[in-house]
């Protein structure tokens, strides 16, 4: 089966969020309570099946990744969260479909969910980083009239013994609605990507 028939049956046995009425109730910490424009952000990135290793070009003389001002979400201390916290894992979007992926045979490399405030016309870049080094780079995420979304990841993989350490990059561009899961393709890697409008549970 051909990569785009492959993606397109990823994307059509996916859970589709349909936009809603109400927001995500989340208990908030009190200098969150009375602000707007706060939505939980969830990226599942992910390495396809049968990647596309050695039936593409990939360059050789990719430019460095920026990581001037890049953060880390805030580790997750429990109730309430504050501006920038990691959710519960209780309170992720997008469990099903990340589970869903693994069933399947595709490598699940990063998951999680904060939750952070995007006023129009802000911008804020965050950091991806495995802990075993498989992958690194960075989410950059715009708030224009919509959000837009830019990874820059680097895959390090093998392509096999005569390309060892060989860089792959997923690097994109998309405007994205809230309450949508939106997919970001690629011959060997895949990012979903959830924004959820938020308002305080108490």
């Amino acid at each position: 089966m051909k990569l785009k028939q492959v993606m397109a049956a990823l994307v059509m046995s996916l859970s589709v969020l349909t936009a809603q009425a109400e927001d995500t109730l989340l208990p908030l910490a009190p200098e969150l309570k009375a602000l707007d424009n706060l939505y939980t952000v969830e990226l599942v990135l992910f390495k396809q099946k049968a990647p596309s290793l050695n039936e593409e070009v990939w360059p050789t003389d990719l430019p460095a990744i920026d990581f001037t001002g890049a953060r880390l979400p805030i580790p997750n201390d429990g109730m309430p969260l504050s501006a920038n916290e990691e959710l519960a894992k209780s309170d992720y979007g997008l469990s099903d479909e990340a589970n869903r992926l693994a069933r399947q045979g595709y490598e699940v490399l990063y998951h999680n969910a904060w939750l952070q405030q995007f006023n129009p016309n802000t911008q804020s870049t965050l950091m991806l980083v495995d802990p075993f080094g498989s992958f690194e780079g960075t989410v950059r995420i715009e708030r224009q009239r919509f959000l837009h979304v830019y990874p820059q990841v680097n895959l390090y993989t093998a392509l096999g013994a005569e390309q060892p350490g060989s860089v792959i990059r997923l690097q994109e561009s998309r405007r994205m609605r809230s309450q949508e899961i939106h997919y970001i393709d690629h011959p060997v890697m895949g990012m979903l990507v959830l924004f959820r409008p938020v308002k305080d549970a108490g």
